[in-house]
């Protein structure tokens, strides 16, 4: 692969990553509740979704999400159902001190953080049919097609890891103005309204949209 073609992928998916979705709603909203480590265990997970959704699309499964109405109706239902759970949760929680809803947090365990940006990510299955739409276009069937993969892979989860720990990272800086009560209101109506409107969103999706 020519410089010049890995600088295009590489712009895309910067594209891709810094366009909104569940995976930078949840990571803002975990850096601003529960901190900028507990967004960062929480971008493990969305990462790992990733990965497993690159390792389907180079097995040649991602093509039978692209093709199968069924498949894809049922993973749409299942992301969006968990979105919109995520959502009213978030919208209707009580709030207390900011104090008192780090302290909730940080109590979670690693392994449910990175459970829940796992979920929140593999559910959609607009990411399987993106990427298997979106790699093959810069592959070149006379070279080695593990390598190529391997290559357009790791550039994948590196700038999506990059683009997702800067969104923490702003949002871990802005905290400190949003601790009044008032702010933490309005972001949970604000997120809990952005990831219900992600649900109905990927619930209305349709296949031939990829």
């Amino acid at each position: 692969m020519s410089l010049e073609l890995w600088l295009t992928f590489a712009f895309a998916c910067v594209i891709f990553s810094i366009a909104p979705g569940a995976g930078m709603v949840i990571t803002v909203s975990n850096s601003i509740s529960g901190g900028l480590k507990t967004a960062v265990k929480n971008i493990l997970g969305l990462q790992l979704a990733l990965l497993t959704h690159i390792l389907i699309v180079s097995a040649g499964l991602g093509a039978l999400l692209a093709t199968s109405a069924l498949a894809f109706t049922i993973l749409k239902y299942i992301g969006a159902a968990y979105l919109l759970y995520l959502g009213f949760s978030k919208f209707f929680s009580k709030v207390g001190a900011v104090t008192q809803e780090d302290a909730l947090i940080s109590q979670t365990s690693n392994k449910n953080l990175i459970w829940k940006g796992f979920v929140v990510n593999m559910m959609n299955p607009k990411s399987i049919v993106f990427l298997a739409a979106f790699l093959p276009q810069f592959l070149n069937p006379a070279l080695d097609l593990v390598f190529q993969y391997i290559a357009l892979g790791s550039t994948v989860l590196i700038i999506d890891l990059a683009v997702m720990c800067s969104y923490a990272l702003l949002a871990s800086l802005l905290k400190p103005y949003l601790v009044k009560s008032s702010f933490v209101t309005l972001q949970n109506k604000v997120f809990g309204s952005l990831f219900i409107a992600m649900g109905v969103f990927l619930a209305r999706a349709e296949q031939s949209t990829r």
